[in-house]
């Protein structure tokens, strides 16, 4: 467990853009940052020892969250060795390259849903039980202008992207007034 007034926050996509760079700010302030991705042990133990040098505390893991079972095992694990997640920031990309639509194939396309809708929906059956309970939590989601508008070759990205935002909308529709931001 980390010291009972730490708070925690929990980046799925910890790379070296947003996620890596919202949890340093995030430890900076006070938050024990637990920083996930799916590859890059090396890139993901320097950003925990740069968290550490600059007197924040973090802990990294490498996770595949389009395999089913891996995003509740780890929410599990943080809430039950670490802390409650106060913040979450779900900063998974999608971006499967500019393909015309004859050359996306079905698994491509499936594979954007599963890691930008899919997994955030995972996400939220895991962590949102919890913080409903406390009565309070954070839930951030990245997005891209293509939740908005689609562009040519990027079907799959589109898509789930367009997706996800809507999740997010449905889940602040039902959240929002039990105290999940």
């Amino acid at each position: 467990m980390t010291e009972p007034e730490k708070p925690v926050c929990l980046i799925l996509g910890a790379g070296a853009g947003i996620g890596g760079n919202t949890g340093k700010r995030f430890a900076a302030g006070g938050y024990h940052t637990v920083l996930a991705r799916r590859s890059d042990q090396e890139g993901l133990d320097r950003m925990v020892r740069e968290i550490e040098a600059a007197g924040g505390s973090a802990t990294g893991f490498l996770i595949n969250a389009v395999d089913d079972g891996t995003i509740e095992e780890l929410v599990e694990a943080i809430e039950r060795d670490i802390g409650p997640i106060e913040v979450c920031l779900f900063n998974l990309g999608a971006q499967i390259g500019n393909r015309p639509f004859f050359d996306t194939p079905h698994k491509a396309f499936e594979l954007g849903w599963r890691m930008t809708s899919y997994a955030l929906f995972r996400l939220g059956q895991a962590m949102l039980p919890a913080m409903v309970e406390r009565g309070r939590g954070t839930l951030l989601v990245t997005s891209a202008t293509s939740a908005m508008r689609g562009n040519a070759g990027q079907h799959s990205h589109a898509a789930a992207i367009g997706g996800r935002r809507m999740l997010c909308q449905t889940l602040n529709a039902e959240f929002a007034s039990q105290g999940i931001h």
